[in-house]
């Protein structure tokens, strides 16, 4: 199990995106962000399309807009 720190801002994109009911599986921090563990195979995933320099906000935003048909900010 991997771990990754996301934004708020990414989260609540995470469970606007949710197709079922979300449940929120993070923890979150005092500074607002959330630790939120990944399956092995999944981090994988998200390090494999991770592009350079990028954060793990910026990776799982980029994927949220592609599979949602809209461009990047």
């Amino acid at each position: 199990m991997k771990t990754v720190k996301i934004s708020d801002a990414t989260n609540r994109a995470i469970a606007d995106a949710a197709i079922l009911e979300f449940r929120r599986t993070g923890r979150r921090l005092p500074d607002g962000d959330w630790l939120i563990d990944l399956a092995d195979d999944t981090y994988e995933r998200l390090q494999s399309h991770r592009l350079p320099g990028e954060t793990d906000d910026d990776a799982i935003l980029r994927a949220l807009h592609a599979h949602a048909g809209r461009p990047n900010n």
